[in-house]
């Protein structure tokens, strides 16, 4: 259980579940255990003077998408919802997966790709959701969709951009073949665990070897762990010997790791992924080619953003620079300021659209 303030963290509370009862001073019942919170919830909680609440557990991050954006984007939620089933089918097979399974995950990504490559606002969304459950299928689900978006940066063709992302779907299928344990570890890997879990994309390329999907699916799922410089697996690949389509997912691959909640340890912001996509480019670890189109675009649509500050204020993102992604211009109590002017201040997320129903930026 813990206790959390109804004001300084309004976004962390929306859609955490309730571990007891919420009363008025009168003593009226005014939300009940186990309820999940929302906008609503928070107005009536401030109007009442109520300053902290017990939370315990959160709602599914199904329904978390419902909440933030079913209302505005219906078709995008139920195709994820239907890609999401569908992968849960496929990852729930017994061994290896058939031709049908495969087949049905791919076609639901077409649907899903044309909904999500329409606004992308809704990427946004996506790195909002909190929590790890179904971790594995929602970060094949954002990588698949990111990496689609990479590719029609890249000036890809419809059908192109549709393989590069059906690539991005299926590049951890190899973890199909690893103990459900072993990728859900709260703690440090050992030695022995971590080789056995780096065997995953040599186990996911023998898997699809044995089925008709082949090109940029099987170089992706073969290539989304190998570094331009070398220092990748499972073969230690260089630059040129890695395919696209591993370059491609590896930028996506970084995005949505460093930005979703893992079983040990909390996301970080969209724009720290991108700061780590650009270490990773500087590094030489990372496509310069890609990482740098992306960061570019991603800093870009982020102008005009409206995010959380770590100490629980909300601002807007006036400017950011993809060359100087630590200190954004942002407007706060209507002064505009570098970033950097406040002291031990970051940008913690991009702010929940709900929460500023409730608070002004």
């Amino acid at each position: 259980m813990e206790w959390m303030d109804t004001n300084q963290d309004a976004q962390r509370l929306l859609d955490r579940k309730l571990a007891r009862d919420v009363a008025s001073d009168s003593g009226l019942i005014l939300l009940r255990e186990g309820m999940a919170v929302t906008a609503d919830h928070l107005k009536m909680l401030i109007k009442h003077g109520v300053e902290k609440v017990a939370v315990s557990g959160q709602a599914s991050f199904l329904d978390q998408l419902d909440a933030k954006c079913k209302a505005q984007h219906a078709a995008f939620v139920a195709a994820y919802r239907d890609q999401y089933n569908q992968l849960q089918a496929l990852f729930k097979t017994a061994g290896r997966p058939g031709e049908e399974e495969l087949a049905n995950v791919l076609n639901s990504f077409e649907t899903l790709a044309a909904e999500a490559l329409e606004s992308y606002s809704l990427f946004e969304v996506l790195q909002q959701l909190e929590g790890h459950d179904g971790y594995l299928l929602r970060h094949s689900i954002h990588v698949g969709i990111q990496s689609a978006f990479i590719a029609k940066l890249a000036g890809k063709s419809r059908d192109e951009i549709l393989t590069f992302g059906k690539a991005g779907l299926l590049h951890d299928i190899g973890m199909l073949q690893m103990p459900k344990a072993l990728f859900e570890q709260s703690r440090t890997l050992s030695e022995e665990e971590w080789n056995e879990l780096k065997s995953h994309p040599a186990k996911g390329e023998q898997h699809l070897a044995e089925t008709d999907v082949g090109g940029a699916v099987f170089e992706a799922v073969r290539d989304h762990h190998e570094r331009m410089d070398g220092s990748g697996y499972p073969t230690g690949k260089t630059a040129d010997e890695i395919s696209e389509a591993g370059k491609i997912t590896a930028v996506a691959d970084v995005f949505d790791a460093v930005s979703s909640d893992r079983v040990y340890r909390k996301k970080a912001s969209p724009i720290a992924a991108l700061q780590e996509i650009s270490r990773e480019v500087f590094a030489g670890r990372l496509s310069a080619e890609h990482g740098m189109r992306f960061i570019d675009c991603m800093s870009s649509m982020y102008n005009g953003t409206d995010v959380l500050l770590s100490d629980g204020r909300l601002a807007k993102i006036v400017r950011l620079k993809a060359t100087d992604l630590s200190n954004p211009l942002i407007s706060i109590n209507r002064e505009v300021v570098d970033l950097k002017q406040l002291d031990g201040v970051w940008i913690a997320d991009i702010a929940d659209p709900r929460l500023l129903t409730h608070q002004g930026s």
